[in-house]
């Protein structure tokens, strides 16, 4: 699950293209921001980027900021203005949402959104409440990112017994190198994983150097499967803001 907060022009996408059709085993997942959202207009070269994405397989998530539930921001009118913009300018394949609340009581305001990004034919939905949230979250979106910070992960502490791999995501920045025996640990917890050596204040404005290694080391371990999953042959119907 990648964090492609680049402009499409830049390499980084062709980079992607490439890797994942080195390793069509692999399950990929980009997410596109514009403008910290989709942006006031359509941009002929992210049109064209997000086709080419979906034409080799990688499943496109457009970027929406949640404002954690509360603030004007964050009212339901404004994020479904947002989601219906990448859906007619961009044609993307699910939402991502940003800036996620896990406090008890928001669960219905997320399960909303997911209904509604259903119901314009898009297939997956992600919250990035970048830590663990109460069991009750878990669903309202199709995955949730339960890790987004600096260095290795406690693996220990994402135990949620009796819920598929699938609804978990973790990214990981700073990090120098990757090993191959942590990358299969990981695997075996989130469905979903992005290690990168990028760091603050963007550690999503490029790809990290072993970029390639890291799809390598993943496709050696058997993949989940995933709630949603790129056809290849392209007939598909910031993480933090920065």
């Amino acid at each position: 699950m990648i964090p492609l907060y680049t402009y499409p022009t830049d390499g980084t996408w062709a980079a992607v293209i490439q890797a994942k059709r080195a390793h069509p085993d692999v399950p990929f997942a980009a997410i596109i921001n514009p403008a910290s959202g989709p942006g006031t207009s359509r941009d002929p070269s992210y049109a064209e980027g997000i086709k080419e994405l979906q034409n080799a397989g990688v499943v496109v998530l457009g970027y929406v900021p949640t404002g954690y539930a509360t603030g004007s921001d964050s009212a339901i009118g404004n994020l479904k203005a947002q989601v219906k913009a990448y859906d007619r300018w961009y044609e993307v394949d699910g939402i991502f949402f940003d800036e996620m609340s896990g406090v008890v009581g928001h669960e219905g305001y997320y399960s909303t959104l997911d209904s509604f990004v259903k119901s314009l034919g898009e297939n997956f939905t992600v919250g990035n409440p970048a830590a663990t949230v109460p069991a009750g979250h878990i669903g309202t979106l199709d995955t949730l990112v339960i890790y987004e910070n600096s260095g290795l992960p406690d693996l220990s502490k994402f135990a949620y017994s009796g819920y598929d791999k699938s609804n978990f995501a973790i990214v990981a920045y700073g990090m120098a190198s990757v090993a191959r025996s942590f990358v299969a640990r990981i695997s075996g917890v989130a469905g979903w994983v992005y290690l990168t050596d990028g760091t603050l204040p963007n550690p999503y404005d490029s790809l990290p150097g072993y970029f390639e290694e890291e799809v390598a080391m993943l496709s050696q371990v058997a993949p989940a499967k995933p709630k949603v999953a790129a056809d290849p042959t392209g007939d598909l119907g910031d993480l933090d803001e920065k």
